[in-house]
């Protein structure tokens, strides 16, 4: 049975509206060609037979000075990783860990941090993406404080410190332990100075792009994964984003489609949504001359929520489909990914206090 539906997507830096197109949707099987290896086949020509397993989730933020992170809904996560099997070797964060990053005379990042200690006592490590709540201070009227990027590089001195000059803990790269996986976290809020109240979809400066092209360079490795707290698209009306069109990331989205990443984990949105990025979808702007077809499939997973929330964002219920979203109410997610040889399989869980079930899946073959 074949159902018609009116729809286009036009972004602006990937924002989602209607306007009439229409579409057939239908029901397809798909398939896969790619099977694993048998255990006695070699593996294709550069892939190595690595496995891993890492976890990704993002904006743990409470709605107030006296609830600055919703551990209700973080600390029933935080156990539920620790009991996953296999273990997972590290846990990524996405941004946007409190409500401020200096309030009640203090600063938070330490308290949070201390929050994922268990799982560091058991071998689990933890990397962060720096959201832009991390750099505000309630006692100021400025937007992005230095010395809160300060305090995180301090706290986050885990994170490595191979990015470019300054961004030390706040954009860096590494590799898996066998060399399959390439890792990168970008910084889209990097300042230099105290400054007014910036977009909120942040900026990928030059530099940092740069840089990002230097390291992919160094690399061999199959699988490619970036992380950062802001979306390129984004799949709801929110007036907020103010930099939305912001045609730095449309850079940033070419480089990782030329260079195949596997997906591009964000944020910063409470909800969930996970799409695969392909000759169908428009950049922004539509109407540039220099706008690429998408040709590799890099999947944004937008997972932006472990405790943020509940989102007061309007999604479209035909972008709601076409789009994988999911923002129900008391509802928080996580993902977890597993690498194994040629495959990147990501399985996302939702659920709140303690009871998560598997709601997403999806692989990804290079």
């Amino acid at each position: 049975m074949t159902n018609t539906l009116k729809i286009k997507f036009l972004t602006l830096r990937g924002r989602l509206t209607i306007v009439a197109v229409t579409i057939v949707i239908g029901a397809i099987a798909l398939i896969s060609s790619c099977k694993k290896n048998s255990s006695n086949d070699p593996p294709p020509p550069g892939v190595t037979d690595e496995t891993l397993r890492f976890v990704f989730l993002a904006d743990s933020r409470g709605d107030s000075m006296g609830y600055p992170v919703d551990t209700t809904a973080l600390n029933p996560i935080i156990r539920a990783i620790a009991k996953l099997s296999p273990k997972p070797s590290f846990v990524m964060f996405g941004g946007d860990m409190s409500y401020r990053g200096y309030m009640n005379d203090e600063y938070t990042f330490q308290t949070w941090k201390n929050l994922f200690k268990p799982l560091a006592d058991s071998g689990i490590a933890l990397y962060t993406a720096i959201g832009n709540h991390e750099l505000y201070h309630h006692h100021a009227s400025y937007g992005y404080l230095l010395v809160n990027q300060k305090e995180y590089q301090k706290v986050f001195s885990e994170n490595p410190a191979n990015g470019p000059a300054g961004y030390d803990h706040l954009a860096y790269s590494f590799n898996s332990p066998a060399g399959n996986c390439f890792f990168a976290v970008l910084d889209p809020y990097f300042v230099n100075k105290d400054t007014v109240h910036m977009g909120l979809g942040g900026h990928i400066e030059p530099v940092m792009m740069t840089w990002l092209k230097t390291q992919v360079a160094k690399t061999s490795a199959t699988h490619k994964f970036l992380f950062i707290h802001t979306p390129y698209y984004y799949v709801s009306n929110d007036p907020e984003e103010e930099s939305s069109a912001d045609t730095s990331f449309t850079e940033l989205w070419s480089f990782l489609d030329i260079n195949k990443f596997d997906f591009y984990a964000c944020g910063h949105s409470h909800l969930f949504s996970r799409k695969t990025i392909d000759g169908s979808v428009t950049a922004f702007p539509p109407t540039h001359p220099a706008t690429p077809a998408w040709q590799n499939n890099v999947v944004q997973l937008l997972n932006g929520t472990c405790g943020a929330g509940p989102s007061t964002e309007i999604v479209d219920p035909a972008i709601k489909t076409a789009w994988n979203v999911h923002n129900d109410d008391n509802t928080f997610y996580f993902s977890v990914v597993d690498v194994d040889g040629s495959n990147v399989t990501v399985n996302s869980y939702q659920g709140y206090t303690g009871s998560y079930t598997i709601f997403d899946t999806f692989t990804v073959t290079r």
